[in-house]
């Protein structure tokens, strides 16, 4: 196998931006509370390649996919062949109109990101190509906590008005919740100089203080430390279904007695909620996960991979199929890329709760190591699974309003809907895919750099 890759920094610094993730942070922020990214990995092994970005967005939307597809087409990349992963940080620019509540995007910065997409690819394509393995490194951390909590008592609240009972946005620490974290290093073969870095996690990247700031969230604490270990090097993350997942952070700073009655009439009346940390328990908190996923790394290799193959594999679904009523001009989408017969990526155009992993590796079991992805692409909405939705919750139906959704699931439809379209997708990865013409390596230009 062989791999480029390439990174850039896209924080916009010369004017004030509509942040996405928050309905009720309407101040366009200016604040740059660390950089956020692009990052791109080109794989190319036995006649076939492929493109794998990691965005710090909360969603790339079909805009700057759009932009991004036409743009990687002139270039001979197929739609299958590029993989468009958002972190879901709550704290950069809007790209998405159709979530226009969460913050509307201006079409000046999705421009900027589909421009910097194109030149990474660009910049790959002139460089020369690094025989590379992959070395596989995985851990437990405990950084996160369920936040669909059954709540048995009657509340009140703008979203849902009256209910006798719910599922309230709070701590629920019997609920699931997915803790490994899992590093891949694009390791040379000639040098054993680490290309890249790809890793994956499942928490929502929603706990930075002060909201109204640009930031990459955790992962960007992250690759802030892997950075440190292994220099400059591009840093890609991998969101898993964290729809129902966010970090799990102690507020330590001591709370008054006032605060204390307000906070106890607020669970009377509207339920039980999450604390709200301060900076400090912010900086606390990542910068632990960063030093626990940097532990990982510091480990022996649980596999090392030289992978002698790899395939791509779409398909996609009307949200009809699931959902009855309003939605945007969205479908569902699978993607699968599979790198030797030991590995593969799993990606969804959903906010999917944590409970699909253990859905889709039962009706299709894995051979190998699997990665699940949300936040791929053009992201519909939540993704509950049939169990949640008669629940209700947030996931369920607090969220459709601010996705362009009004409709309910469908409970006995949902499960064979994504599962029958997952499986459509590893069809699509049999052989019949279209071989590609590899892109000439500038093995003889010696002007060619190194990614």
């Amino acid at each position: 196998m062989f791999a480029r890759a390439a990174s850039c920094d896209v924080t916009p610094r010369d004017r004030p931006v509509r942040l996405a993730g928050y309905a009720s942070r309407n101040a366009p922020a200016s604040t740059v509370l660390d950089p956020i990214e692009v990052a791109v990995v080109l794989l190319e092994c036995a006649g076939r390649r492929c493109l794998i970005f990691s965005f710090d967005l909360m969603i790339v939307g079909s805009e700057l996919r759009n932009m991004i597809q036409a743009r990687l087409a002139r270039l001979g990349f197929a739609p299958r062949e590029v993989m468009l992963l958002a972190s879901h940080t709550h704290y950069a620019p809007a790209t998405d109109s159709a979530c226009a509540p969460l913050g509307m995007p201006e079409r000046e910065f999705v421009s900027e990101l589909a421009d910097a997409a194109e030149n990474l690819v660009r910049q790959m394509l002139k460089a020369r190509p690094a025989e590379a393995g992959l070395e596989v490194f995985q851990g437990e951390l405990d950084h996160s906590i369920n936040r669909r909590r059954h709540w048995p008592f009657p509340t009140v609240g703008r979203t849902y008005g009256l209910r006798l009972r719910s599922t309230s946005f709070a701590p629920n620490p019997s609920g699931p919740k997915a803790e490994q974290a899992t590093l891949l290093l694009l390791r040379r073969a000639d040098d054993g100089k680490v290309l890249a870095v790809l890793w994956h996690y499942t928490c929502h990247p929603t706990a930075v203080v002060p909201a109204n700031v640009v930031s990459a969230d955790y992962p960007g604490a992250v690759r802030a430390a892997i950075r440190k270990q292994y220099g400059a090097i591009p840093c890609l993350f991998m969101q898993g279904f964290c729809g129902d997942i966010r970090p799990n952070i102690e507020a330590l700073q001591p709370i008054g007695w006032r605060q204390r009655v307000r906070n106890t009439l607020r669970t009377m009346v509207s339920g039980p909620a999450f604390p709200s940390p301060s900076a400090e328990d912010w900086r606390r908190w990542s910068g632990d996960l960063a030093g626990a996923v940097c532990d990982i790394a510091n480990r022996k290799p649980g596999k090392v991979l030289s992978p002698t193959s790899l395939r791509t594999g779409s398909a996609r679904i009307p949200l009809s199929e699931f959902f009855v009523g309003t939605t945007p001009d969205k479908c569902l989408e699978a993607q699968v890329i599979q790198i030797g017969e030991a590995f593969e990526i799993v990606a969804l155009s959903a906010e999917a709760c944590v409970g699909w992993q253990r859905i889709l590796d039962e009706a299709l079991p894995p051979e190998g190591l699997r990665l699940y992805a949300g936040y791929l692409g053009a992201v519909f909405g939540y993704l509950p699974t049939a169990a949640q939705v008669p629940e209700g919750g947030y996931e369920v139906e607090g969220f459709q309003a601010l996705f362009g959704l009004s409709g309910h699931f469908v409970p006995g439809r949902i499960e064979p809907a994504i599962v029958g379209c997952l499986r459509r997708a590893f069809e699509d990865l049999e052989p019949k895919t279209r071989a590609i013409e590899m892109v000439p390596s500038p093995e003889h230009d010696q002007t060619a750099g190194h990614p």
